[in-house]
């Protein structure tokens, strides 16, 4: 492909999901998994410049492995236009079902990056309690104690880090959900300070629930979690938005030709 052919000239975004087995992927390995989805579709797209010239492709902010996702996003660029459902029609074609793209839409070549643009992430976590004296009520005492801390220190590799929940937590609702277990519902904020990892507060609404128990150090961050108070818990990005100057909530796909696939959702991978 000569530099001329390469230049870029339209660029779309995707929604996909990160269903099953699939939500144990790492970022680096879900990026290659969309680089190749992408070729196996034979969609004409754009290579950067330089030395090492690679795909012009771009992705969302990296998930904690082993959490599932309804609402994930790549920008892909073009050298040549291919409408809107042709597009959808061979990504979906060409990538695992766990992943399938199920929306595209064209934007703006200058439109900001997925990573500068998102500034809202929603959570959906079920809680499998292991013992009879967890329930909807105490977590959600849990949760007000552990809010009312501020933030939560833990340990990620040989760093230590806090969660700043006053900046990273827009609002957290607990309510039962099916077969005994726990919803919990979190609106929180994304920004290049920082964003909310789930499990950090998973993790610390474990201790609260287990006053008794002797904890050794800091909440470690592991992407899998070890508790005491919940059998089993599974996390899922169930939205990501990109804030307006009004404070509304706007979709990351623009308006134009836009079109969307029917999927098949999966069961989120408990953990």
């Amino acid at each position: 492909m000569s530099e001329q052919d390469s230049a870029a000239r339209f660029r779309f975004r995707a929604r996909y999901v990160k269903h099953g087995r699939l939500a144990y992927l790492g970022h680096l390995e879900l990026a290659h998994t969309i680089e190749r989805v992408v070729r196996r579709a034979a969609l004409p797209y754009a290579v950067t410049q330089g030395f090492s010239p690679h795909m012009r492709v771009g992705f969302t902010s990296a998930l904690p492995v082993g959490t599932a996702s309804d609402a994930e996003y790549f920008d892909v660029w073009l050298t040549d236009y291919v409408p809107a459902d042709v597009a959808l029609r061979r990504l979906s074609a060409a990538a695992p079902a766990d992943m399938a793209p199920v929306e595209l839409s064209y934007l703006d070549l200058r439109a900001p990056a997925l990573t500068a643009e998102i500034t809202r992430a929603l959570y959906r976590v079920e809680l499998t309690p292991a013992r009879g004296d967890v329930d909807a009520a105490s977590v959600s005492a849990a949760l007000e104690q552990v809010i009312g801390q501020g933030s939560i220190p833990y340990v990620r590799g040989r760093k230590q880090k806090e969660l700043d929940l006053e900046t990273t937590l827009v609002s957290a609702d607990c309510s039962p959900s099916d077969e005994g277990r726990i919803a919990l519902d979190l609106d929180t904020r994304v920004s290049n300070e920082g964003s909310l990892r789930p499990e950090i507060l998973i993790a610390a609404l474990d201790r609260a629930l287990c006053p008794a128990h002797e904890f050794e150090g800091p909440i470690v961050s592991s992407g899998i979690q070890d508790l005491y108070a919940f059998r089993r818990y599974s996390v899922c990005r169930t939205a990501q938005y990109v804030e307006d100057a009004d404070g509304s909530l706007l979709s990351p796909l623009r308006a134009g030709e836009t079109t969307s696939a029917p999927i098949s959702v999966s069961s989120v991978p408990s953990l």
